[in-house]
């Protein structure tokens, strides 16, 4: 897991000559690189970076999840097929992807159970999820151990 206090000493790399660390750090390659040879975007990227560094950190992380949850199923004889990532553009498109992915799982889904599906990030499915709730569309609930989840009635087995 990424930390945003290594990303934050990264980022003061930039004091020395060595701008754009931090968004190698968090798996940001191409704009990395372009920081660390414009002298972190002639200093207007890396002090804008200062304020989104807990976002950026977050996102790696999250894309670190979700590449693991894809080894998990791997190691658990899943048919040897990297996860599929959908990645609808409207929101009618999301919201389908996420029926599709709660039929694949029983009729229910938990936000990372459908950010592996979508290949959209935790906030983005969650907001939408709940925007669903709202709706009446599906039924948030939890279980015994606090785990929420999204039930589809329509789906239900």
């Amino acid at each position: 897991m990424k930390d945003k206090t290594i990303a934050y000493l990264l980022w003061c790399g930039w004091l020395v000559g060595l701008g754009g660390l931090h968004r190698i750090y968090n798996g940001k390659y191409g704009t990395g690189f372009l920081w660390l040879f414009t002298w972190g975007l002639f200093g207007m990227g890396q002090i804008f970076d200062l304020f989104t560094i807990p976002g950026m950190v977050e996102d790696a992380n999250n894309r670190m999840l979700v590449a693991s949850l894809g080894q998990a199923a791997l190691a658990a004889g899943g048919s040897g097929v990297p996860l599929k990532r959908i990645s609808p553009r409207t929101t009618e498109e999301f919201q389908v992807a996420l029926v599709h992915a709660a039929k694949e799982h029983g009729g229910q889904l938990t936000v990372a159970e459908a950010v592996a599906a979508t290949g959209r990030g935790f906030k983005e499915v969650d907001k939408q999820l709940r925007e669903m709730a709202i709706a009446g569309y599906v039924e948030e609930d939890s279980d015994d151990s606090g785990q929420v989840y999204y039930r589809f009635p329509g789906l239900a087995g």
